[in-house]
């Protein structure tokens, strides 16, 4: 992960948006090198035992020379995520994908759009709150409804390349997140190549697709809370047979939103029997 982290270039990308200005022993992008790698196996610990990750890790070989882990402190990191906050979490990962992953032209046609959330303890009142985010009940995807949370929404590409990434509030619905995102890609994502949005059922609003318009494509599940939905399951379809013996599916071209789309139908033996 180190020899990567190099390769790409990243921490050339940090010290340009936020140089440290001051003496230290770490820089902000060793910072932020050393708080990856502590992320691969060493989370949901308390900041001060961050140092003991790397009791038994070749430190000044991974992070620079002359670096040892007593350096790994809880000021030093501290310092560094003020940094990251002031300058933006969205800014400076936007900017890191862009010129470290997206410099070779690869092609981006399907991008997967996902928000999830991450509960954490302590009660985090008020005073702790940003003007960006509020960590807060919301609803909880692990069943922890006595846990306050903040959401996390990542757009990734075919390759599993992250494109863009935002938090959000933990009571931020799933359907406001991805319209957000969907916003943000569709701004600042130049491309000459047909792009796909996938996304879950939560994607499939009037408002998010609007905001799409007729020219961008995408690829979702429409709730079944809609009427033409239910419809379709009570009436008696004519279902072609797919590649896949176990699958038969009926095509309908629709109107929804004032957008044509084509609905797909999907029939599973293995559900039916079940």
């Amino acid at each position: 992960m180190a020899g990567a982290f190099d390769s790409l270039g990243i921490s050339e990308v940090i010290e340009g948006a936020i140089p440290k200005n001051r003496h230290h022993n770490l820089s902000h992008a060793q910072s932020i090198k050393a708080m990856t790698l502590n992320g691969l196996g060493f989370i949901e610990r308390r900041l001060y035992l961050f140092p003991k990750f790397f009791d038994d890790i070749a430190v000044s070989r991974l992070l620079g020379p002359g670096i040892n882990r007593d350096h790994l402190n809880d000021d030093v990191l501290g310092r560094t995520l003020d940094a990251i906050a002031e300058y933006g979490p969205t800014e400076l990962f936007n900017e890191i994908v862009t010129k470290c992953l997206l410099k070779d032209e690869f092609g981006s046609h399907c991008i997967h759009i996902d928000p999830t959330n991450f509960s954490v303890t302590g009660e985090y009142d008020s005073d702790f709150d940003t003007e960006e985010v509020q960590i807060t009940y919301g609803y909880p995807k692990d069943g922890r409804w006595d846990l306050k949370r903040f959401v996390l929404g990542i757009a990734a590409n075919q390759h599993g390349i992250p494109l863009f990434l935002k938090t959000f509030s933990g009571n931020e619905s799933d359907k406001e997140s991805i319209r957000i995102i969907v916003r943000a890609l569709t701004e600042n994502l130049q491309t000459n190549d047909k792009v796909y949005h996938a996304a879950d059922s939560e994607f499939y609003t009037s408002e998010t697709l609007q905001l799409l318009g007729e020219h961008t494509f995408w690829i979702s599940r429409v709730p079944s809370t809609i009427n033409l939905v239910k419809e379709l399951d009570n009436t008696d379809l004519t279902f072609t047979k797919s590649e896949d013996s176990r699958y038969s599916f009926s095509e309908h071209i629709v109107d929804y939103a004032n957008i044509n789309q084509k609905w797909v139908v999907f029939h599973s033996e293995m559900m039916h029997d079940r």
